[in-house]
C-alpha cells in the first residue's frame, strides 16, 4: 500500500538534495524547502533501529554463521548448509510474534540454537558457549549506517527529541544502541518486547500515548514498508522510507530516501 501525504503536495515526485538544489528546477527547490519546513514542525524524530540506523542483518548473519560453523566443525555428520536451512526455519517461526512475549534476547537465542541442535540429535552441552560466541561476533560486526551520527547530532542540535521504535528484545536493543554509541542521542527507546505489541498491531499508537504526543508531532524513518511505513502511516504519522536501492536521493510521494545522509542535509 502506498500512502499519499497531503502535506507534501508537489507536481514533481523527486526532491533535490541540498547540494544539488541549484541545478534543479524551481519547483523541485520548493519541494525540498517544503519538506525541510515540515520537518521543522516536528518535535520528535522516530527511527527504526535494525537496518535503519545500523547494519543488523549483516552483523546477525556473521554471528549466526560463526556459531553454525562451529557446530558443523564439531559434528562432521552435519553440514553447515543443513544447519543454516534448519536455523532459518526455526528463526522465522520464533520471530513471528515480533518478540512481544517479554523474553530476553538470550532466551530467544538459546531456544533457537537448542532447537537446531535437537533437530539433528546433537548435544546441548555447548549452548552457553555458543551464545557467548554469538554475542561476541555480533558486537564485533555492529556498524552504523552512513550518516547516522551526523543526522542524530543535527536533530539534537535543532532542539528535537529522538525515539527509537523497534521490534526486538528490550535488553538486546538497549545493548545495541549502547555498543553503537548512539544511546546518548536517544530520548526514548520503544520495543515490541517492552510494550507487548508488534508494530503492525498497534505499537505506534502505544508509543504516541506513552509520550503524550500527537501523530503530527513526529516523523518516523524506517527500512521496512510493511513493518515501518504502513503501520506508522495508519496512525497518521509522516513516515519516510529508507529505501537504499532507489536511485533518486529523495522522492516525494510517498516520501523515501536512499541514505540517512540525505535526511541529515534537510535538518
Amino acid at each position: 500500500m502506498r500512502y499519499i501525504y497531503p502535506e507534501l503536495n508537489s507536481r514533481n515526485n523527486t526532491f533535490a538534495t541540498p547540494r544539488n538544489i541549484t541545478a534543479m528546477s524551481s519547483t523541485t527547490e520548493k519541494d525540498g524547502d517544503q519538506l525541510r519546513g515540515i520537518l521543522q514542525t516536528k518535535t520528535w524524530f522516530g527511527f527504526d533501529l535494525d537496518d535503519t540506523l545500523h547494519e543488523f542483518r549483516k552483523a546477525s548473519r556473521a554471528a549466526t554463521t560463526d556459531v553454525l560453523t562451529r557446530i558443523a566443525n564439531e559434528n562432521p555428520s552435519t553440514t553447515l548448509q543443513d544447519l543454516q536451512t534448519q536455523y532459518g526455519i526455526i528463526l522465522k517461526k520464533g520471530t513471528a510474534d515480533a518478540f512481544t512475549d517479554g523474553k530476553t534476547s538470550h532466551d530467544y537465542r538459546r531456544a533457537r540454537f537448542a532447537a537446531t541442535l535437537s533437530h539433528f540429535g546433537l548435544s546441548h552441552d555447548s549452548v552457553d558457549e555458543l551464545l557467548e560466541d554469538y554475542e561476541r561476533v555480533l558486537v564485533d560486526n555492529l556498524t552504523l549506517k552512513p550518516g547516522t551520527i551526523s543526522l542524530l547530532e543535527a536533530i539534537k542540535a535543532s532542539g528535537k527529541k529522538i525515539a527509537v521504535i523497534t521490534e526486538g528484545p528490550q535488553d538486546a536493543q538497549q545493548r545495541a544502541v549502547r555498543d553503537l554509541g548512539v544511546d546518548k542521542y536517544i530520548d526514548f527507546l520503544a520495543t515490541t518486547n517492552f510494550f507487548g505489541v508488534a508494530k503492525i498491531d498497534g505499537l505506534f499508537g502505544k508509543v504516541l500515548d506513552h509520550l503524550k504526543i500527537r501523530p503530527q508531532d513526529i516523523v518516523y524513518i524506517g527500512d521496512s514498508q510493511e513493518r515501518d511505513i504502513e503501520p506508522a502511516s495508519k496512525e497518521g504519522i509522516l513516515a519516510i522510507h529508507l529505501h537504499e536501492a532507489q536511485t533518486a536521493p529523495l522522492v516525494v510521494q510517498p516520501p523515501s530516501i536512499n541514505s540517512l545522509e540525505v535526511l541529515a542535509k534537510l535538518i
